[in-house]
């Protein structure tokens, strides 16, 4: 019984590890750069993963002037670092851009650029 008893809670201790080392390796998107050439916003996004199918940039938002303009949603990361989007944004000289990055698993990071 002590064996049984002995057995389990090292198994618990083991899953234990195990989750809150998978909650260390997730992390938000680290950096973002954004470019804005007339009708194109570019977006360049640096997301490490080694799983790009579970861990990824699940969703972009775009908001001009505080308003949501525009929302991608993802399936994948296109690459294990950096990755650029290119989305189709009409703005007027002195519109604000506001972009934000969703992790898969935690975490965003959020961008703004004035035309």
């Amino acid at each position: 019984m002590k064996y049984r008893t002995y057995t389990m809670f090292v198994i618990m201790l083991l899953i234990g590890t195990l989750m809150v080392s998978i909650q260390a390796a997730a992390h938000n998107p680290r950096f973002m750069k954004l470019d804005y050439e007339p009708e194109t916003l570019q977006v360049l996004i640096l997301h490490f993963s080694l799983a790009p199918k579970i861990h990824y940039v699940y969703k972009v938002d775009i908001e001009k002037n505080g308003e949501l303009y525009t929302s991608e949603s993802y399936n994948s990361q296109q690459r294990f670092i950096f990755f650029r989007y290119s989305y189709n944004v009409t703005a007027t000289s002195g519109d604000q851009l506001t972009v934000t990055a969703y992790c898969s698993l935690f975490g965003k990071l959020t961008k703004s650029l004035i035309t």
